[in-house]
């Protein structure tokens, strides 16, 4: 299905950490097909994944708060085969993500939601 699912408001920790933020769209499949430009036009969004509209829905449900981080491995509109960028960027986006997920635990351990 189309929907929008709001999340904990990342500006304080974007700030604190020196990250951008941005919305983030979900599709079924690596390449980009039209209705994907669609979307992200229609929504502002600066990425598109396929996980993190089925986590957030997931939390939505269980009304569990949903705060993603995310790493880009493709750009959408660039020149290179999707899969091709997305195998040459793998690596350095695990690390960029395995660097940041200790900062933003630290971030967001022992405060409050309405502090985060």
């Amino acid at each position: 299905g189309i929907g929008k699912i709001t999340t904990l408001d990342p500006s304080k920790m974007a700030e604190a950490l020196n990250y951008q933020t941005g919305v983030c769209t979900t599709g079924n499949s690596l390449d980009k097909v039209e209705k994907d430009d669609e979307l992200m036009l229609a929504n502002d969004a600066s990425v598109k994944d396929m996980e993190a509209g089925a986590i957030a829905w997931i939390c939505q449900m269980c009304s569990v708060p949903y705060l993603g981080v995310k790493v880009v491995t493709d750009v959408v509109d660039g020149g290179v085969p999707t899969h091709e960028e997305f195998l040459a960027n793998l690596s350095s986006a695990a690390q960029s993500l395995q660097e940041a997920l200790p900062e933003v635990i630290e971030f967001v351990a022992g405060k409050k939601i309405e502090d985060l």
